[in-house]
């Protein structure tokens, strides 16, 4: 009698009557964050840290074709310039915590603001594309078509942290006067 009720629960709890399928593929799987790069443009005479939306994550020559670019449309109505005009796609290496930019022939001497623009966003995308460099920083080597060579790390660049780790600002008061 036991293996009777036991073979009624077994077939009553197995029927439950939902078909077996398979994986069904429905696309790439929903993240809800969109890759942001850090780009350095200017205002005021001094570098304007910026986050850019963009479609694919970040990696240093993706990061330095956009600061190329220029300001956008946005960018440009709140203010910001550039000091790379002319320039030309610079040869990219990256090895660990080293990035390195070479200049092509041709190419004009940068102004100091220029460097930094492309010492800051380069080490800011290798920052994002290997986060495992954070704790040493990330060093960037720029060299000119004549040998020239100029150097900046991660840590004199203020990488701000992105906008969907930002906190609101607390809300303030003014005392009454």
């Amino acid at each position: 009698m036991k293996w009777v009720m036991l073979l009624a629960a077994t077939l009553l709890l197995s029927g439950c009557g939902i078909p077996a399928t398979g994986v069904v593929q429905s696309g790439d799987p929903a993240t809800g964050v969109r890759p942001i790069a850090l780009l350095y443009f200017i205002a005021d005479d001094r570098l304007v840290p910026v986050y850019r939306g963009i479609s694919d994550p970040v990696d240093v020559p993706m990061a330095v074709e956009l600061l190329l670019t220029g300001p956008d449309a946005s960018e440009r109505r709140r203010g910001l310039t550039t000091a790379l005009t002319r320039i030309p796609t610079p040869a990219i290496s990256a090895n660990g915590a080293r990035v390195s930019l070479q200049l092509p022939t041709g190419t004009e001497p940068l102004p100091p603001i220029a460097a930094r623009q492309l010492i800051c966003t380069a080490a800011a995308a290798r920052l994002a594309d290997h986060p495992d460099t954070a704790a040493t920083g990330v060093t960037v080597f720029v060299t000119g078509p004549d040998g020239q060579r100029t150097q900046g790390t991660s840590h004199s660049c203020s990488i701000v942290p992105s906008p969907r780790f930002v906190a609101p600002p607390a809300e303030t008061t003014q005392p009454p006067g």
